[in-house]
C-alpha cells in the first residue's frame, strides 16, 4: 500500500496541486490587478480610465479616488479653498466662508469669517450668516436694512454715509429699494440696492439658488452651482 501511494497517489496529488497553483495565476492570462489612470499626477486615479495588468503601467495607480483627474490640486485630502465652487478634497462638500451674526439682525461681521464645508444651499451654521454686510455687529438696529436716523452721528444703514437720509421705492416689499432717490417729503426705504424690485426673493445677500437668476444681486447668475 505504501509503495502504491508513493508511485501513484502522491504524484497525482502533486500534479493536482501544481495545476491548481498554476491555474490560479494563469487562468486570466497572468492579469491579476486593475490599475487606474492618474492623468494629473496627483497619486489618485479615476475609475473610467482603467486597465488590467499584472504589472503597474506607467501613469496608473491602484486607486480610483480622484474626483477630477485633470487638476493636480484636486484629490482626497487636498486643502479646501473656500468660496470657489470647487470640491478640492473630493468629499462632496464645498468650503464656504460664514460670518458671525452676534446681534441676530441677519447680517454678519466682516471680521469674523470662518470656513465650513457644506453642501450648497445648506443653512448657515448656528450664529452665522452667509453675508458680511454688517458695519456694527453689536447693535441689531444698525445694518443695511435699517433706517438712517438723522442727528445721531451713526451710519445706521451701513451705506458709508452718516445722517444722510434718502428714500427709494421698494416695489416688492423685500426691504431693498431701487431707482433714484425720491424728492421730499417722500417715504420709502433708505437704500437702492435691489437689482429686481419686482421679485421679493431677489435682493442683496439673498441665498443664490440654481434657477437662472441673479438672486443675490452680485452680477453673477447661479454661482456656487
Amino acid at each position: 500500500m505504501k509503495k502504491r501511494f508513493l508511485k501513484t497517489i502522491l504524484p497525482v496529488m502533486l500534479l493536482v496541486t501544481a495545476v491548481f497553483i498554476i491555474g490560479s495565476g494563469c487562468g486570466d492570462g497572468g492579469v491579476s490587478n486593475w490599475w487606474y489612470e492618474d492623468a494629473d499626477g496627483d497619486g489618485y486615479g479615476i475609475y473610467e480610465s482603467r486597465v488590467q495588468n499584472d504589472v503597474q503601467p506607467l501613469g496608473f495607480v491602484d486607486n480610483f479616488d480622484d474626483c477630477d483627474d485633470t487638476n493636480a490640486a484636486i484629490y482626497p485630502g487636498a486643502p479646501e479653498i473656500p468660496d470657489n465652487e470647487i470640491d478640492e478634497n473630493c468629499n462632496g462638500l464645498f468650503g464656504i466662508t460664514f460670518y458671525k451674526d452676534s446681534d441676530n439682525d441677519g447680517f454678519g461681521d466682516p471680521n469674523s469669517g470662518s470656513v465650513y464645508e457644506v453642501n450648497f444651499g445648506d443653512p448657515a451654521p448656528d450664529g452665522m450668516v452667509y453675508n458680511n454686510a454688517d458695519c456694527d455687529d453689536t447693535n441689531e438696529m444698525i445694518n443695511p436694512l435699517a433706517d438712517e436716523i438723522v442727528g445721531n452721528d451713526i451710519d445706521d444703514n451701513c451705506d458709508g454715509d452718516i445722517d444722510i437720509v434718502e428714500y427709494y421705492i421698494d416695489e416688492d416689499g423685500d426691504g431693498y429699494g431701487a431707482g433714484f432717490a425720491l424728492p421730499p417729503p417722500a417715504t420709502g426705504v433708505n437704500n437702492n440696492l435691489d437689482c429686481d424690485d419686482t421679485n421679493p426673493h431677489v435682493h442683496p445677500y439673498a441665498m443664490e439658488v440654481d434657477n437662472g437668476i441673479d438672486d443675490d444681486c452680485d452680477g453673477i447668475v447661479d454661482e456656487l452651482f
